[in-house]
């Protein structure tokens, strides 16, 4: 017997469906509102994933030139290669076709791209991707035989898209302050990571819409973002001056054996802007993670390459190779920080540089500590001029007591010395000090004279340039304006004064007190015949161990110049860190430096010489072409030079051949000889050892033997100067009439 369903019953069942009903559409439009309203940024990025493929367009990085307009850093268009491994899914129907595909694939790109088979195979076998990346920063000619190999064997699963490769191509040349990117593109080290925002661009895309299958749909789905390059740099590092900078601080720090490398400045005086900064060893910017320090790799090699401790410290010798020593590792300045004591003492007039006076015992006792002058002699009653000339370190600590702890804070702190430069580099750091409250007399002693406090090269020479240009500290700067791709200027550096630290007037007087430094007794080892220069050494002892050589009597040569010395427009600071070959003063290690490459850029920024009577009648002349003339004409043609015969050799009328040979460059005085014999033999000496000789005696023995001497260095003919190098080492045999450069230096700080 069935039951029929009464009225009741059929109400409550009613409103039980229609609950679930009204239920489920709750759920359901709140599902919508969240899918459609509230979440519908994230659902519409998983649907443009799906329907959407996209292909990075990287943008060129801007370039880096020098003030010149050469180029120092530039992007270049590469490729990378990609695979489509959906495509083989879809363009056959059996595996066995799509094994030969991937095969044929595998064996093609595994030959151009040198890359290794199996990879390749296991990347063709994502079918679930529609782009896989193979290889990256592809040169257009292997691309293009890719490309080839692709069309000639109807390969759709390969495609490739441009990229950009960043290339330096003075390699070496400046490469701590223009630094690198890594293998994405960004900024390392360097300009290339403190302008990264201003160089990168930004990139582009390539959005394409997808079908059913994966495939890719008509063009007129696809839709292009183009990459926006980026700006560049126009530097106000000059190329030239880089070069001889860079040359000279590789001579140095090979033949002083310097251990702890050696950096430069070259320098704007009255703006800031940076003509040149080089540290050396450098390294290849094309190839950042080769060693270039022979010290580095000759530590390395004594380690297990397979070893934890090799993997530590090839990566502090990348760092280390890196870092820009100029402002990023702190020294102690030594005798060139007597410009700083010495100006400021000027400046609040607690002394009179030509009444006072300052007496050196070469010791001098402060609070039970006594101190010792470089020199083993005492320098007796000096003033002002002369307690700078002869560097006299006794003499600065009475400088130091006249100004006291709070005069000498103030200016220490007046000229920068406690913070940043706020050059436009990354990494710049800060030197170590006492402050005024813990400046005892010790500490006060000893910082007078540049022993104590640390400080950056490029915080000396900024302090420096103060000094000297009229009293007032500038911020240092490398990039003078940055461009649009279109060329249009969207930033332009001006010199910024951060304040006048000192008068004119003591400028001046320092400015003065330094060039007769540079005069004194015939000129010092950074005097340049027919220019007018200012300059003082520093020679500081280091107070750690060096790790590797276990040595503690280690030094530090440093020497900072200007030039005009009347009109100063350029400064340049030379630190050999831990010179090791013998000599370590400032004056004779760093300060060569300093003269040869201002040598070469006075000329060059034209600054041209203006020589007194007595330099003319040393410059140099160049040897004639005397041979075919008869000895009477010839003799005349090389009188009237200033140069004479020294000899004749041969009985003939006519010369036919002649030493020093034509062309040569040799002082006035010198000597030719000549030969009149069609079939002579040279007639040969041998060269003595002229190292510590003065100028006379090395003139006397050269002469002597029939030899000419070209002097060079610029303490030449000061007192004290002998023979350091010679380009004919003793013992060697030469032709009488050869030419023998010497160098000589004067070994003091002055």
């Amino acid at each position: 017997m069935s039951v029929q369903p009464t009225p009741k019953m059929k109400r409550r069942l009613n409103m039980a469906v229609a609950i679930c009903v009204i239920a489920v559409a709750v759920v359901i439009v709140i599902n919508l509102f969240n899918i459609s309203v509230t979440n519908s940024n994230t659902y519409q990025a998983l649907a443009d994933e799906n329907h959407f493929g996209s292909i990075t367009l990287n943008a060129n990085r801007g370039s880096i030139y020098d003030t010149n307009g050469q180029i120092l850093a530039q992007s270049a268009t590469v490729y990378t290669i990609y695979l489509d491994p959906n495509t083989i899914e879809q363009d056959f129907d059996t595996d066995e076709k799509r094994e030969e595909h991937i095969e044929l694939i595998s064996e093609g790109l595994s030959e151009l791209l040198a890359m290794d088979k199996g990879k390749i195979s296991e990347l063709c076998h994502r079918y679930e991707n529609r782009y896989v990346i193979v290889a990256k920063k592809v040169e257009k000619p292997i691309r293009d035989q890719i490309a080839n190999f692709a069309a000639e064997n109807e390969i759709r699963a390969i495609g490739s898209h441009t990229d950009t490769r960043r290339y330096y191509p003075q390699d070496t040349l400046a490469a701590s302050v223009i630094g690198f990117t890594n293998y994405d593109g960004v900024g390392q080290t360097g300009l290339e990571s403190y302008y990264d925002e201003y160089l990168s661009g930004t990139n582009g895309r390539i959005i394409s819409a997808m079908d059913a299958l994966g495939g890719t749909m008509p063009y007129k789905y696809e839709k292009t973002y183009e990459p926006t390059d980026g700006n560049s740099l126009w530097l106000t590092i000059d190329m030239t001056l880089q070069y001889y900078l860079e040359r000279e601080l590789e001579a140095t720090v090979v033949e002083n054996k310097a251990q702890e490398r050696a950096c430069g400045i070259i320098m704007d005086v009255n703006t800031g802007a940076v003509l040149a900064m080089a540290t050396y060893p450098g390294f290849d910017l094309n190839n950042p993670t080769e060693i270039i320090d022979p010290n580095a790799i000759a530590f390395l090699d004594t380690l297990d390459k397979e070893s934890e401790e090799y993997q530590t410290e090839l990566q502090n010798a990348w760092f280390a190779q890196w870092k820009n020593k100029a402002i990023t590792e702190i020294y102690h300045p030594g005798s060139v920080f007597k410009v700083i004591t010495g100006s400021a003492a000027l400046e609040e007039k607690v002394i009179d540089p030509n009444t006072t006076t300052f007496t050196c015992g070469y010791a001098y006792t402060v609070a039970g500590q006594t101190f010792h002058c470089w020199t083993r002699n005492s320098h007796g009653t000096q003033n002002f001029l002369q307690a700078m000339t002869h560097s006299c370190n006794p003499a600065f600590i009475q400088i130091g007591e006249r100004l006291g702890s709070h005069l000498f804070f103030k200016y220490y702190e007046a000229y920068g010395l406690t913070t940043k430069t706020g050059i436009d580099l990354p990494g710049e750091t800060t030197g170590i000090y006492y402050t005024e409250e813990y400046l005892g007399p010790v500490e006060l002693a000893s910082s007078s004279f540049g022993q104590t406090h640390t400080l950056t090269p490029i915080q000396m020479i900024t302090a420096y340039a103060a000094v000297v240009n009229g009293g007032y500290l500038v911020t240092p700067y490398v990039v003078d304006k940055i461009t649009d791709p279109n060329g249009n200027v969207v930033k332009t550096t001006e010199p910024t004064v951060v304040r006048q630290v000192i008068s004119e007037e003591t400028s001046a007087i320092m400015r003065e007190t330094l060039q007769s430094v540079v005069d004194t007794n015939g000129g010092s080892n950074a005097s340049i015949e027919g220019y007018k220069i200012g300059g003082k050494s520093g020679t500081s002892e280091k107070q750690q161990k060096n790790n590797e050589t276990g040595r503690d009597d280690l030094y530090v040569s440093s020497y900072c110049a200007f030039a005009p010395a009347d009109d100063p427009q350029i400064i340049m600071l030379v630190m050999v860190d831990e010179p090791s070959a013998g000599d370590y003063y400032g004056s004779v290690v760093a300060s060569p430096v300093v003269k040869n490459v201002l040598e070469m850029a006075l000329p060059y920024l034209g600054y041209y010489p203006n020589y007194t009577d007595e330099e003319l009648e040393r410059l140099d002349v160049t040897i004639p072409n005397v041979e075919g003339q008869s000895f009477d004409t010839a003799k005349q043609t090389l009188e009237a030079l200033g140069l004479t015969v020294k000899e004749i050799i041969g009985n003939g009328e006519n010369v036919v051949g002649q030493v020093p040979e034509k062309g040569s460059a040799i002082p006035r005085g010198g000597s030719v000889i000549l030969y009149t014999d069609k079939d002579y033999t040279q007639s040969y000496v041998t060269v003595p050892d002229l190292k510590g000789k003065t100028l006379p005696e090395a003139n006397q023995m050269l002469s002597e033997l029939g030899l000419n001497i070209k002097v060079s260095g610029g303490a030449a003919r000061s007192e004290g100067a002998t023979a350091v190098s010679q380009n004919w080492g003793g013992g060697s045999s030469v032709p009488k009439g050869t030419i023998v450069e010497v160098y000589f230096a004067a070994r003091d700080q002055g």
